[in-house]
C-alpha cells in the first residue's frame, strides 16, 4: 500500500518550524518581581516559556574555598542541589557559563575556557561591560535594605581564627583563598568559563542568547554586582534573573537591620526583585521543592 504524498504546504512545514513550535525545548519559569504600586511592593508572578537555545545560567563565584567559614558551609550544602540544575538544564540545550572570579590561570587550557575567549567580538559591546557595577538608576528609589560595611561574616571568632590559620597551612591566602570553582560542580567541555564581562557578553550575543540565569554567591556583593552580573546584564537590556533559592548572601547578623543571616538574603532578594530583576527557583527546572539552608527556620 502507498502511502500518499504530502502537500507542498506540509513538507514545507516540517522543514521551517517556526520558533516555539514542535521539537524546541523550553523553560517553564514563574518570574517573581515586586512592581511599585503606589508605594506598595508587592509579589507578583508571570508565567513565562524561555527557549533552552537562547538561555544561558552563570554560575557567580562559587569558589573552592573563601574567607569566611560559614559562607564554606553554605556553598557546600548548595552544591548538589547546584549540580543538579546544571546538569538538567546543559541537557536541555542551556548554555553553562561557569564564573569563578579570579581563577582563570587554573582553566587557561580547558576547552570550555578557549570556548569563552574565541567568541568574537559583538558589534554592541555595552559601556563598562567590563566594570563592576555598584548600582542601576532603578535602585536610587530604594534603600539598600542591610549593611554590609563590615563586609558581612558571619563566623564565630575563634572557628575563624582557626580556619584562616589552616588556609595559611594549605598555602593559601586566607583573605582571598581561591583557586577555582568548587569540584562538586562539574565542568564539560561543551560549558564555557570565564570571569569577563566582555567576554561573556560577546558569548552570549553570538549564540544569540537573549535570557540568563545568575546562581551563585554572594547575592549582595558578586551576584549583583560583577561585570557579568544581574545589574550589568539587566541594564544592558537582557531578559535576566536571579535563582533564589541557589545563592547566598554576605551578610552578619550584628549589623543593621539586626535580623537573621538567612533574613537578610531573603531582604536582599526583595530589594532584587523591586529594582533589578525578577527572581526564580530552581525546583522550577528541576521538579521538587526549592531549596532551603539546614539553617533556615
Amino acid at each position: 500500500m502507498r502511502l500518499p504524498l504530502l502537500s507542498t504546504a506540509a513538507a514545507l512545514l516540517l522543514v521551517f518550524q517556526a520558533p516555539g513550535m514542535a521539537g524546541e525545548k523550553e523553560l517553564s519559569l514563574a518570574l517573581r518581581s515586586r512592581p511599585d504600586e503606589n508605594g506598595a511592593f508587592r509579589a507578583v508572578t508571570k508565567e513565562q516559556q524561555w527557549p533552552t537555545h537562547s538561555t544561558a545560567i552563570i554560575v557567580c563565584d562559587m569558589w573552592d574555598a573563601h574567607h569566611c567559614l560559614n559562607a564554606v558551609r553554605r556553598e557546600e550544602e548548595m552544591v548538589p542541589r547546584m549540580n543538579e540544575v546544571l546538569t538538567k538544564a546543559r541537557t536541555q540545550g542551556v548554555l553553562i557559563i561557569h564564573a569563578p572570579s579570579e581563577c582563570m590561570e587554573t582553566y587557561k587550557d580547558h576547552p570550555a575556557r578557549k570556548r569563552a575567549q574565541a567568541a568574537p567580538k559583538s558589534k554592541n559591546l555595552p559601556k563598562d561591560i567590563g566594570k563592576w557595577c555598584d548600582r542601576i538608576p532603578a535602585e536610587e528609589k530604594g534603600k539598600y535594605p542591610i549593611d554590609q560595611s563590615d563586609g558581612g561574616e558571619d563566623d564565630d571568632l575563634k572557628e575563624h581564627e582557626a580556619w584562616h590559620a589552616k588556609l595559611a597551612a594549605m598555602g593559601r591566602n586566607p583573605k582571598a583563598p581561591w583557586k577555582s570553582q568548587h569540584a562538586g560542580l562539574k565542568i564539560h567541555d561543551t560549558d564555557a568559563i570565564s570571569d569577563s564581562g566582555v567576554e561573556i557578553w560577546n558569548l552570549l550575543e553570538d549564540r544569540g542568547i537573549s535570557n540568563v540565569i545568575l546562581m551563585g554567591v554572594h547575592t549582595n556583593m558578586c551576584v549583583l554586582g560583577r561585570p557579568f552580573g544581574l545589574r550589568q546584564m539587566a541594564k544592558n537590556g537582557k531578559n535576566v534573573v536571579l535563582m533564589r533559592d541557589l545563592t547566598d548572601s554576605m551578610y552578619n547578623p550584628k549589623s543593621a537591620p539586626f535580623v537573621s543571616h538567612f533574613e537578610g538574603t531573603r531582604r536582599i532578594i526583595e530589594h532584587i526583585e523591586k529594582y533589578v530583576c525578577p527572581t526564580i527557583t530552581s525546583d522550577q527546572i528541576i521538579g521538587g521543592k526549592e531549596f532551603r539552608f539546614k539553617g533556615d527556620n
